[in-house]
């Protein structure tokens, strides 16, 4: 007989005042043991905002996240998830708007908050369902809780939990504000301000009218001020110039 694996994913906003719809409570019944099954795959980047370092997948509002499951156990048999708050209302209240598409082979149970999307010695082992951030989504952070149960190949309940986070960011960047140009022997550094989901890029030319800009360092944003620095600073002049995308 096929073990039955089941997984929920549940969002909630950091900020908002929803109640979450909690669904069904895998652990709750699948405690006899604690085992990995299941790891997060294709996020960006990491952070602690109190809860922990968790997992980090930013995207920008009006695109869509590839929120990936790699399954990492071999228990076989068939595993089901659970996606809550994530219908075509939006998510936990009208305000705010995030919708998925589940993978096509997924077989829709339970109105469409239930799948099945095993067995893994048939199904691939790395499954997606895809996140939209619509256009009037609230900038925030958005808690997401998994769970993950079944049954180990001696029939002992099994369950596992992780958390992450979605961060919605602005679709287009700010115009990067540059201060403290200064250059010291052979390096030049400024600062600029930056914000999560974008990368920096501080350019060079030699000549104003050279037709294209040599690269010199790069950082990714996080919300704090950022140094980038040429280390190869050894011309008599060069422009500069922060890019960011």
């Amino acid at each position: 007989m096929l073990a039955i694996v089941g997984a929920l994913v549940l969002l909630t906003a950091r900020n908002a005042n929803a109640t979450p719809d909690l669904g069904s409570d895998c652990a709750g019944c699948h405690n006899n043991a604690t085992k990995n099954g299941m790891a997060l795959t294709n996020f960006q980047t990491t952070i602690n905002l109190g809860a922990g370092l968790l997992k980090v997948f930013q995207v920008r509002l009006g695109t869509t996240a590839a929120i990936q499951f790699n399954v990492t156990n071999a228990y076989g048999g068939n595993y089901g998830l659970t996606i809550n708050n994530l219908g075509s209302g939006g998510f936990s209240n009208s305000t705010h708007h995030l919708v998925y598409t589940p993978d096509a082979t997924w077989t829709s149970r339970s109105s469409g908050t239930y799948f099945t999307i095993g067995p893994t010695g048939t199904s691939p082992d790395l499954w997606t369902f895809n996140l939209l951030v619509k256009t009037n989504t609230p900038l925030d952070f958005y808690a997401v809780q998994t769970q993950m149960a079944g049954f180990d190949s001696g029939a002992l309940l099994w369950s596992q939990q992780e958390s992450f986070y979605v961060q919605v960011t602005a679709a287009t960047a700010p115009a990067p504000l540059i201060v403290a140009p200064r250059r010291t022997g052979n390096s030049f550094s400024v600062q600029v301000a930056t914000s999560s989901g974008f990368t920096y890029y501080l350019e060079y030319k030699n000549a104003f009218a050279a037709a294209n800009w040599n690269p010199a360092a790069q950082t990714a944003g996080d919300g704090t001020v950022k140094t980038l620095v040429d280390t190869t600073a050894t011309d008599v002049q060069r422009f500069y110039r922060v890019r960011v995308q």
